[in-house]
């Protein structure tokens, strides 16, 4: 064998060798216990069933397993998923062990919620650290990932969010799945609204409050909807009307009353 093909042979072997290497160290994290769960205890509607999940052991054992994940090991597309996966896992727990009545924004005064401390509370071990869903969301997801059709992903336990899929995240499917619930959401009544009497396209107060994640996006608010939207409601964004912010529902997405 002369020297060339030494060469080419040696090369090839370290690809292969390279290859393999790759293969071993880009880790999957298994959800498929979280998919039980949603699968089991979400219903068409989006509907919890927290009472039915507080007493599913398969739930803990799932909180359990995201304590000590290295996170690092995992593809890109494991990482959005595991992350997306947490936030909506640590939301049922603490649903589950805050028991809010009507809202997760509820305070000590009936009927008034704008209490934030359900989101900003670490209190839930997750990759090594104490992270509340604030932290997840805009210090990982927001931060690393730069894509905003995590805020169709990540549910507040509330009506005005995206409804909770029946599903769980995972690296494989997490773009097809973003992109399905994008598009559900905003084709929903929570999403878009056509107001025709007074020339109004009402759209989710998501794009008031995390207006930059979709200019920085797609450029504009509008641009980034506009592949999403059904006909219709296309047909009627492209006469112009104006545009106003649907009030945001935060009653909880419980199916019955916490126990």
């Amino acid at each position: 064998m002369n020297m060339k093909m030494k060469l080419a042979s040696l090369i090839f072997v370290a690809t292969i060798t390279f290859s393999m290497i790759q293969t071993v160290t880009a880790a999957t994290f298994d959800h498929s216990l979280f998919n039980r769960i949603l699968s089991e205890y979400v219903d068409h509607k989006g509907l919890v069933d927290y009472n039915g999940i507080a007493k599913d052991k398969n739930f803990y054992a799932y909180m359990d397993s995201l304590k000590n994940v290295d996170v690092q090991a995992l593809t890109r597309d494991g990482q959005l998923a595991f992350w997306i996966n947490a936030y909506n896992a640590v939301t049922i727990e603490k649903v589950i062990r805050w028991k809010p009545k009507k809202s997760v924004r509820e305070t000590l005064v009936p009927g008034v919620w704008i209490s934030t401390n359900f989101f900003t509370t670490r209190e839930n071990v997750v990759a090594g650290k104490k992270l509340s869903q604030d932290d997840i969301e805009n210090e990982i997801l927001r931060k690393q990932f730069h894509d905003p059709r995590i805020h169709f992903a990540i549910i507040c336990a509330s009506m005005g969010c995206p409804p909770i899929p029946k599903f769980a995240y995972t690296g494989e499917m997490v773009q097809s799945q973003l992109a399905s619930e994008t598009q559900k959401y905003l084709n929903s009544p929570r999403g878009t609204r056509i107001d025709r009497a007074e020339n109004t396209l009402y759209i989710s107060k998501i794009f008031e409050w995390f207006g930059g994640d979709f200019i920085q996006a797609a450029g504009s608010v509008m641009n980034f909807i506009k592949p999403y939207l059904n006909k219709e409601t296309l047909a009627f964004l492209n006469l112009n009307p104006k545009i106003d912010y649907i009030d945001y529902n935060w009653a909880l997405n419980a199916r019955e009353p916490l126990k």
